[in-house]
């Protein structure tokens, strides 16, 4: 029998100790998030973050999904597009992720569709209700969030059928954001016999507000459907405050009810629709589970936190349901089956015989 010489044996070990050491992480799950973790819009990405790594934490505690863990590796973009479209770039032809995870925003997330296209690498719960996610994309894509035209319907109701306002202004973010809920909330006011009273509109991560502001005071609305980031929103409010101007506000989820509530020092009648339940006052296992890893960990209870937890516990849930190595196609229809079929998430988000769209809930500032 031959003898292997001292060295190449231990290559041989080596090579192999290798191989074996390797082999508990060769199927992980590699997700890839952009969100703002910087700039004006800073709050919303990092509190999203958090609450899908303090999930993915917890999930990776207990085993993982049939053994692997779930990497999700999170970039700052800054809220503008071009720093999106590098940091998929990395995502999906250097890191190469199995799927992009809870992008933060419309502008950002239109950015890469042809990325998307091209790559098919699956956008997973974007945090963003545009219309393009929903009407037959040309990618892979799963929404967890009620559309915007839900959002702006569920706002022009309010102003008009339980506020009885007729003069409606809206105030727009210039970007696809802002564009994608004008049409929505011009819709939403065609349904009534109305039309928008003024359109003022301020540049993405300003807060140079001042020109629509009077804009809309001239056109002698009094409401205003306000659409951008908690910043400018909370800058137009007090602005419109000092010109003892008694106007009633609405705006929709992305712009972070926690964030821009924090901001405000006096009253205003103000409505936020929102795509989660209150996670300080929602009922069920799910909340009960998320507020104490959340108070265990002194972070507060906001509603983008618990978007971002809900999100990961979605995609886990619908991941243990295919086997492992991850495949798209096999995640993507389980994704579907879990808001189908899981009964806490169904009595989390309402889901009935009668009610199967994904519901709006409201927070308030009066």
């Amino acid at each position: 029998m031959p003898k292997f010489k001292p060295s190449i044996l231990l290559i041989f070990c080596l090579f192999w100790a290798d191989k074996l050491l390797a082999a508990p992480t060769q199927f992980n799950i590699k997700l890839g998030m952009s969100v703002a973790l910087s700039g004006p819009a800073s709050e919303i990405g990092r509190q999203l973050a958090l609450g899908s790594q303090i999930y993915f934490e917890q999930l990776n505690k207990n085993g993982g999904v049939h053994g692997a863990l779930v990497e999700l590796d999170v970039k700052d973009d800054r809220y503008e597009p071009s720093h999106t479209v590098n940091n998929t770039r990395y995502f999906i032809y250097e890191k190469k992720v199995h799927a992009l995870f809870g992008y933060m925003g419309t502008p950002t997330t239109s950015a890469v569709k042809s990325m998307l296209e091209h790559a098919q690498t699956p956008l997973l719960m974007p945090y963003t209700g545009a219309e393009f996610l929903r009407k037959k994309p040309k990618f892979k894509v799963f929404n967890l969030r009620a559309s915007y035209l839900d959002e702006a319907k569920e706002q022009i109701n309010h102003l008009v059928d339980e506020l009885g306002h007729s003069k409606i202004a809206l105030l727009i973010q210039a970007d696809e954001f802002g564009i994608t809920l004008q049409k929505s909330l011009t819709t939403a006011l065609r349904m009534k016999g109305l039309a928008p009273q003024a359109i003022g509109r301020f540049r993405r991560n300003t807060n140079e507000v001042e020109k629509a502001l009077n804009q809309i005071l001239q056109s002698e609305a009094t409401a205003v459907a306000m659409v951008g980031t908690y910043e400018p929103l909370a800058e137009f409010i007090r602005l419109s405050q000092q010109h003892k101007k008694q106007l009633a506000f609405t705006t929709v989820s992305f712009a972070s009810s926690e964030g821009l509530l924090s901001k405000l020092s006096h009253p205003s009648q103000l409505m936020i629709t929102e795509v989660v339940p209150n996670p300080a006052s929602c009922k069920g296992n799910i909340c009960d589970n998320f507020r104490a890893l959340l108070n265990a960990q002194s972070q507060p209870l906001t509603h983008a936190i618990f978007e971002g937890y809900l999100n990961a516990l979605v995609f886990s849930r619908a991941a243990k349901m295919c086997p492992l190595p991850f495949n798209n196609n096999c995640v993507l229809k389980a994704l579907q089956n879990v808001i189908n079929q899981d009964l806490e998430l169904r009595h989390l988000f309402k889901i009935s015989p009668t009610q199967k769209k994904l519901p709006i809930f409201r927070s308030y500032h009066t």
